[in-house]
């Protein structure tokens, strides 16, 4: 049998599974890797037409979906001599000796490096996918290209592959670079970065296409940043939260779209959603003002207030954006919780709020959710209309005044806990007279998160390094503590750029 041998940080460690849920995850992980030794095997010797009605594909089928329900989704990758499943070394015993074998070399045959199951899949996806692993060419470098072409020709997109990376040189320097690989993945700053960017291009180039009537939108490239966001949010959820504090009022809808994701992610991390669920919520909250991309663009960007008229288009876009959800092939079955989701964002604790709906008597966990992280998000972020928003502190006051009325008050103060009394993004004056920027809270003693440093010269406000105000000197006295927070408008500080 196959063992799983963890290579995450040591800090990650402290999140084991339990014994019955590791045999779990060990026992469905070895199951995979026999199953596709199998499989490919009979493909081999006895056509593709075999696999349709053998058992081992029933069988193969109910693991990978049992461990997408559990994990969120299933990645084999190849790194050296290694086996990667889920993140995690793959090391093999007497029992799994043959099949890991057989993967390992089959796979480099034909330039395979990675393999990742997405979403839930049929017996007719999974035979024609391991038909057409088995029968690329050996020796192609082209083949990772070939077979995403293929898949997607045929319609699959809950299955991708990647090419296989090959480092040269001696055992040493190969270890090298393995070891870079493993720095670059815990380099969660840097990813936490590009998955922002990443998702802000992606949520832009897909509301484009749907108002231009394209009948291929990529909702693939969509949930894959969702679960790459999932897995930085369950390390570690300060690096994706920081990236929230980038404001750009050009771009609203777009970057707060992507920052509601952030925060709905971290908050139904806190509540412990499955992977599976974080998924669908972050989708929901990044497609949640969806609807807006058919509001005219002069009501939208219009710099003062709506007449009634504007403001009657402008509430119907939570409707709007369930039609066009609803209305997009690529996301295949769609959770009902998404729907509500969307429809519910602007609907308050107490039912006020829009769209009207008499008969409903509570909001779904998704749209109690999106209507805390939009509330926020929208309070703290500069506007056509209103260039000065409020601090992150003066959002907080105002929404714990309307709980209750508006926002459930057990989630708003789950919430409050995730973003701390002095929010990540926040300005403050430290008792040395210095300013700081919160970069990262300390749910254990809020009052002493890690900040920033930022000192003022002639070019304006220049980074420092990160403090610890948990941090002591000899004599047990804090070096740092905070005095108060400040308006970083007020004082021509623009925070985003201390993220990035």
């Amino acid at each position: 049998m196959a063992l799983i041998e963890s290579t995450m940080h040591p800090r990650q460690l402290n999140k084991e599974p339990s014994d019955s849920s590791e045999t779990e995850l060990l026992k469905l992980g070895n199951n995979i890797v026999i199953k596709i030794h199998l499989l490919m095997n009979l493909c081999q010797f006895y056509g593709s037409k075999i696999l349709s009605a053998h058992q081992f594909i029933k069988e193969l089928l109910q693991t990978i979906n049992i461990l997408i329900e559990k994990e969120g989704r299933v990645c084999f990758k190849i790194l050296n001599d290694d086996l990667f499943f889920n993140g995690q070394r793959l090391r093999y015993s007497a029992e799994g000796f043959i099949s890991f074998k057989y993967l390992m070399i089959q796979w480099k045959k034909r330039s395979i490096g990675e393999i990742i199951f997405n979403e839930v899949v049929d017996e007719k996806i999974l035979g024609e996918f391991i038909s057409a692993l088995t029968n690329l060419k050996e020796d192609s470098k082209e083949n990772a290209t070939l077979l995403m072409e293929q898949l997607v020709n045929q319609g699959i997109s809950s299955i991708e592959v990647g090419p296989l990376e090959v480092f040269e040189g001696d055992g040493e320097e190969k270890e090298r670079a393995r070891e870079a690989i493993t720095l670059r993945e815990e380099d969660q700053r840097e990813v936490a970065k590009k998955v922002f960017f990443e998702t802000i291009t992606a949520i832009k180039r897909f509301m484009d296409h749907i108002n231009q009537g394209k009948l291929y939108v990529n909702v693939r490239k969509l949930k894959r940043l969702a679960q790459k966001a999932v897995y930085l949010v369950e390390e570690d959820e300060s690096f994706l939260l920081g990236m929230a504090v980038i404001k750009n009022y050009d771009e609203y809808t777009f970057n707060h779209s992507v920052n509601v994701f952030i925060y709905s992610l971290a908050l139904g991390k806190r509540l412990g959603l499955s992977r599976k669920t974080l998924t669908e919520l972050g989708l929901t909250a990044l497609l949640h003002d969806i609807g807006k991309s058919k509001i005219p663009k002069e009501i939208l960007n219009k710099p003062g207030p709506l007449d009634e008229e504007e403001w009657a288009v402008m509430k119907k876009h939570p409707l709007t954006g369930v039609e066009m959800v609803l209305n997009v092939k690529q996301l295949g079955e769609i959770n009902p919780r998404m729907v509500f989701g969307i429809f519910e964002h602007h609907l308050k604790n107490n039912l006020s709020g829009y769209p009207k709906f008499f008969t409903k008597k509570e909001i779904t966990l998704f749209g109690q959710i999106i209507q805390v992280a939009d509330a926020y998000d929208a309070m703290t972020t500069p506007r056509i209309y209103k260039k000065t928003p409020c601090t992150p502190e003066e959002a907080l006051a105002i929404m714990l005044r309307d709980r209750g009325s508006h926002f459930d008050p057990i989630l708003l103060k789950v919430f409050v806990g995730l973003v701390g009394i002095c929010p990540i993004g926040s300005l403050v004056l430290l008792n040395t007279n210095e300013l700081g920027i919160v970069c990262k809270p300390n749910p254990k003693w809020a009052e002493r998160p890690q900040v920033i440093l930022v000192a003022e010269d002639d070019k304006g406000y220049q980074k420092g390094k990160v403090v610890d105000l948990t941090e002591t000197d000899g004599e047990g006295r804090h070096r740092w503590s905070i005095i108060k927070t400040l308006d970083p408008f007020k004082h021509h500080v623009d925070i985003g750029k201390y993220f990035l």
